[in-house]
């Protein structure tokens, strides 16, 4: 009994930290920043698999190609508009770079019309008879299914497929809600793709989307991700995130199907999931989601702090200090809630919320004498 109990409690610990399914989980990058703390972020994803934004290829435009920071098991994604490879000089100098990729295994990602399925099929067999030493993948949308035997000729040119379960329907005009992952839709597409005895692995989303509206309207002008874009005149900004819940359920129930998480936060990055609830999530369990506030006392300074457990977006929050007697300052745009008296400590302060994952110091108090009640 004793050893049944400790076999029992490895296997709890395990589950902690091991995927739910029988291969191991794979994740994005598709910051185009590179530099030290990408090194440092690419670093700290040990053992899941990194596929890459690699370059991009634009048809009029100058491709570009990005910087590939030294991964063992790497796989370069080369993104590719729904046009730029039906140019016939395309095949040959792509297959080009292609070559002279280290990697083993290569990822095409093009949101392909499905009127042109069978000529994207006519595109890889060209591809893989220019680059036959290589392992070939690409991205399919649910309404790609809907063609299996335009997908049957493509199969024939690729080891597996990833089907992208996220942001599949441009967002409505407002009241509508818009589910940047819908898990009924997802199940559908799921059931489909196992009827095409192709091995294919699943996208699921880590992020969130702003939606730019125009503020007297309602009407849907922009989504916006990453780098935070001006607030142009007139708009609302919504924020559209996964419901972890619904998103865990639906990683459980089909858990045998590997996974690819999209996508890996930067330093700053207020619109995904912090490295340790990506973790957390891909081992069956909930993120944490809450706002942690802690205090350090140094002589006279008492120092504020906030850490954000997986709160995306660019909301606020409100800490109660509970007034009393000292000189308060706040940084990074947290602020007294009402209206301070010099030399009293405020009741309340709001600010916006630190990054996923970053604990911010929000303030410090000098000689703070807090109140009987506090």
């Amino acid at each position: 009994m004793r050893c049944g109990a400790l076999f029992a409690a490895l296997l709890t610990g395990l589950s902690l930290i091991l995927p739910l399914g029988a291969e191991e989980s794979g994740v994005y990058f598709w910051h185009r920043e590179r530099g030290e703390a990408a090194e440092r972020m690419l670093a700290a994803c040990s053992p899941w698999r990194i596929y890459l934004l690699r370059g991009e290829f634009r048809k009029g435009k100058k491709a570009v190609l990005l910087p590939l920071p030294e991964l063992p098991d790497g796989v370069p994604v080369f993104r590719l508009d729904a046009r730029v490879w039906e140019e016939e000089a395309f095949a040959e100098s792509f297959a080009r770079i292609l070559r002279n990729e280290k990697a083993r295994e290569l990822q095409l990602d093009c949101d392909v019309p499905e009127s042109r399925l069978r000529q994207y099929g006519a595109f890889l067999e060209e591809l893989r008879r220019r680059v036959p030493e290589k392992r070939f993948s690409v991205t399919l949308l649910p309404c790609h299914l809907r063609h299996p035997e335009e997908l049957k000729r493509l199969f024939r040119h690729l080891d597996f497929f990833v089907l992208q379960l996220h942001a599949l329907e441009r967002p409505g005009d407002l009241p509508e809600e818009y589910h940047l992952f819908d898990p009924v839709a997802a199940a559908r597409a799921v059931e489909q793709a196992t009827q095409l005895e192709k091995p294919f692995k699943m996208a699921l989303p880590v992020y969130a989307y702003r939606l730019h509206y125009e503020e007297k309207t309602g009407r849907f002008r922009r989504l916006s991700a990453e780098n935070r874009p001006p607030r142009r005149p007139g708009e609302r900004v919504e924020i559209a995130a996964p419901d972890w819940q619904e998103l865990l359920r639906f990683r459980k129930r089909y858990a045998q199907i590997p996974v690819i998480w999209f996508r890996l936060p930067m330093a700053g990055d207020r619109l995904c999931l912090e490295l340790e609830n990506l973790r957390r999530l891909d081992a069956g369990l909930p993120p944490e989601v809450r706002i942690v506030c802690s205090s350090r006392r140094e002589g006279a300074r008492t120092e504020l702090y906030w850490t954000n457990h997986g709160t995306l977006g660019e909301g606020e929050f409100t800490q109660v200090l509970g007034g009393g007697a000292g000189e308060a300052f706040f940084f990074h745009g947290v602020h007294p809630a009402a209206p301070a008296v010099p030399g009293c400590v405020p009741e309340a302060v709001r600010g916006p919320v630190p990054p996923p994952g970053e604990t911010l110091k929000i303030g410090e108090i000098i000689q703070w004498i807090p109140t009987r009640s506090n």
